[in-house]
């Protein structure tokens, strides 16, 4: 079986391009044929979008103008992402707030104002978080892992109510990555490295696409072995 990984045809948002993933992940799309929206950040080659994700309105202006730059939308990629790490007992309402707001509420309400051209596109929604979503990690990650966390229990709960209409979702959830903050204070994992955006770009791609149309609810984790135990 030939696996291809064409994207012709696909238009594809991008929320979160100002991280290394988000870039990564908008410059795969485009670089395999999708006509491609970005949020956060410009990247060669995709339609840039403006907006304050911090809330709903924002929310929902920044998507309806990506549908309306597209002419319709197959896949949405939330890959927004705020770390700031404290020590549990001193996180503040900001801290919370901040971590909420960075990664969580952007893709949700982008994904509620998403849906109607997801669901008539039959497309699918990719959310990119952290692999603490799913483990414990260094004390000062409290609030980031919580908003994380919610994010993993989103993408279920988003397959199991929109997967009637056809609509996929799925998450990934990724290790600390070469060169950044978190990779300087994190152990090198057993596969021997810290990964790259192209690892998390890699498996985004795999899951918005036909290679994985029977999933949906998954939450892959890409992170070297780090979640195996080590």
């Amino acid at each position: 079986m030939t696996m291809d990984m064409s994207f012709a045809g696909k238009r594809v948002i991008v929320i979160g391009a100002e991280g290394p993933v988000g870039a990564a992940a908008a410059r795969a799309f485009f670089e395999h044929g999708a006509t491609v929206a970005v949020h956060g950040a410009a990247v060669d080659g995709a339609t840039t979008i403006s907006g304050d994700l911090s809330g709903e309105e924002g929310c929902k202006a920044t998507v309806e103008a990506a549908v309306a730059a597209l002419g319709g939308l197959d896949v949405i990629v939330n890959a927004a992402d705020f770390r700031e790490d404290k020590p549990f007992e001193q996180v503040l309402p900001q801290d919370w707030d901040k971590a909420m707001d960075g990664a969580f509420t952007a893709s949700l309400f982008c994904t509620q104002f998403a849906l109607p051209a997801l669901t008539a596109s039959k497309g699918n929604i990719v959310n990119a978080t952290s692999s603490l979503a799913q483990m414990g990690g260094p004390a000062g990650s409290s609030a980031y892992a919580a908003a994380a966390g919610s994010i993993v229990n989103m993408t279920r709960m988003q397959a199991l109510r929109f997967g009637v209409d056809g609509v996929r979702a799925n998450c990934l959830c990724g290790g600390p990555l070469e060169g950044s903050a978190a990779a300087q204070v994190a152990d090198v994992p057993p596969i021997g490295r810290h990964g790259t955006p192209q690892d998390m770009a890699a498996t985004i791609l795999f899951l918005a696409s036909g290679h994985a149309a029977f999933m949906t609810g998954a939450i892959i984790v890409n992170d070297g072995g780090r979640y195996s135990g080590a």
